[in-house]
């Protein structure tokens, strides 16, 4: 068996198949458990009364209020003005360079966050220290976001990009279960002593663990060949693809991939932002191509996943659940399904299934659960548990296992492979810029909406993700399994032609190679039809190798 594809059954022998290719993707995702560790951390630090003791805000309920809400801010500032830094530093430095770069910027802001009560600093002085770490982590945290997904689509072999770009997803949701059992852990042994300052230090010396690995893993990792060929640095990019794909350099398959990397870059290399930013702008379809990571974002948050990412407690005490039992239900239980339905997709559906049929049947999924629960608050008014309470809670559990599906995995391959080569460093800095804003402002408008409209917050979000959904429908190509130079092809005859076609793969498995029948569209519009022959015999040429 070749070692760069896998013709066996097995997620395990996949593993070992590919496993030069499945190491550069952990090795990249410990900066997805960075982001969910640090995202996850801060909500079972703020009610300790450790915390506010250190801070002075015991005795300030107003105060600490404030402090809540401000405290989490912060963090998504750092965010978002660190994914729209990751267009320069990624474009200039590399995408392997800034991923340590982000590594540091996020230690350094780790370590103001552990120590701000040292040498004797006043509480107002201490918490000032507080939000410049928050700031200058989440700005790392921000950098990350953006550079694991491109890192990973650039370096991928094309049938296994899906999974391996959503790894990160995969990586993200375990760093925020962890992060809840750490802070669960530290409550146990410390309780709500007010003087143990180390329940809450510890817990944010912590963060910088999944940091840490992403450093010593990085190291021994390469560049991602395509940036390689867009600097023209050309005989490193055939060194990296031929390491990443265990063949020769001088291999026919290393030699036809890195030739279609070279051609699609031809008049491209070395381009600056804002050339790359007037490119984007350059006609109707590159627009719109180009937009794909800012709406696939937009739309992931919009299916309302940090509502109950931030909320689930309050979620579930609503449903009936009380305190401590609300708490592990709706963060610490429903973390783990997280988990295990993102690892089931990862392993069963995103190349089994495509992209589009994972978005909408998951998105479909998100929508009835959310449906059922709006139905289900507005028609039971009380807070006392009943048979439908219970059936509730499993609606939500039902809504995050069909996300984990769907938009939880799915959208970052779509956005990451959708978007030109040499326009990438841009469009992913949008992409996740999007993700971020609409992270702050659902964040924000969701404590008011579940109390001035209630269950009406559950219907909103349900029609968002329908719409959601119908988009997909659409206007999104399926591009599961096609190289990432010949996907262009998608986009130039009539998208919502293409898009329409493409959704025959949602009632069946998709063949291991789509690309030809996909292509089918640009040929019957009157275009060239030579790059899908081109890509034939590529795939040609692979299936040989493994046999």
């Amino acid at each position: 068996m070749s070692p760069h594809i896998s013709s066996a059954k097995g997620i395990w022998q996949d593993v070992v198949a590919n496993r030069r290719a499945y190491l550069m993707a952990a090795s990249a995702c410990w900066g997805g458990m960075l982001f969910g560790w640090d995202t996850g951390l801060i909500g079972g630090i703020l009610p300790r009364a450790s915390f506010k003791h250190s801070f002075g805000l015991d005795k300030n309920p107003a105060a600490f209020a404030d402090l809540s809400g401000w405290i989490v801010s912060v963090l998504q500032a750092g965010c978002f003005f660190g994914a729209m830094s990751a267009a320069w530093i990624s474009d200039w430095f590399g995408r392997k360079a800034a991923l340590l770069i982000a590594a540091a910027i996020f230690h350094f802001g780790s370590i103001l966050q552990t120590t701000p009560t040292l040498n004797g600093q006043s509480p107002s002085s201490a918490l000032i220290q507080l939000y410049i770490g928050r700031a200058i982590g989440g700005f790392g945290v921000g950098l990350v976001s953006v550079c694991v997904p491109t890192y990973i689509s650039e370096s991928a072999p094309s049938h296994l990009r899906g999974r391996l770009t959503g790894m990160y997803q995969l990586f993200n949701v375990t760093g925020i279960a962890l992060a809840f059992w750490v802070n669960y852990g530290l409550l146990q042994q410390f309780g709500e002593d007010a003087t143990a300052k180390a329940q809450w230090t510890i817990a944010f010396a912590l963060q910088m663990i999944p940091g840490l690995l992403l450093v010593i893993f990085m190291v021994f990792q390469n560049e991602s060949p395509r940036w390689l060929a867009e600097k023209g640095r050309s005989e490193e990019s055939r060194i990296v693809l031929a390491n990443l794909r265990g063949l020769p350099i001088d291999h026919e398959i290393v030699t036809s991939e890195y030739q279609a990397i070279k051609d699609d870059f031809e008049g491209r290399v070395r381009l600056t932002v804002w050339q790359q930013a007037k490119e984007a702008t350059s006609s109707t379809k590159m627009f719109y191509r180009c937009s794909l990571p800012f709406v696939l974002m937009a739309f992931q948050q919009w299916t309302g996943t940090n509502s109950m990412n931030y909320y689930s407690p309050v979620i579930f005490q609503q449903l009936g659940m009380k305190g401590g039992q609300a708490s592990l239900l709706g963060t610490g239980v429903y973390g783990i399904v997280k988990i295990v339905m993102t690892a089931i997709c990862l392993a069963l559906g995103i190349e089994q299934f495509g992209r589009k049929a994972t978005l909408v049947w998951g998105g479909l999924g998100q929508s009835l659960c959310l449906f059922f629960v709006g139905g289900y608050r507005a028609l039971h008014k009380g807070e006392n548990v009943d048979a439908g309470s219970y059936i509730a809670i499993v609606a939500i559990y039902l809504y995050v296992s069909a996300y984990s599906l769907g938009w939880s995995v799915a959208a970052w391959p779509a956005m990451s492979e959708s978007v030109p080569n040499h326009l990438r460093s841009l469009t992913m800095a949008t992409g996740l810029m999007s993700s971020w804003l609409f992270n702050f402002t659902i964040s924000k408008i969701t404590p008011i909406l579940l109390k001035e409209i209630t269950y009406g917050t559950f219907l909103l979000f349900a029609g968002t993700t329908l719409l959601a959904v119908v988009w997909t429908i659409f206007f999104l190509p399926e591009t599961g399994g096609i190289p990432i130079e010949e996907i262009h092809n998608l986009f130039e005859g009539s998208i919502v032609k293409q898009s329409l076609r493409d959704n025959r793969h949602l009632f069946s498995r998709m063949p291991r190679r789509t690309s030809a029948e996909q292509l089918d569209a640009h040929a019957d519009d009157g275009a060239e039809s030579g790059s899908t022959r081109s890509f034939k015999t590529y795939e040609d040429k692979i299936e040989k190798a493994s046999v």
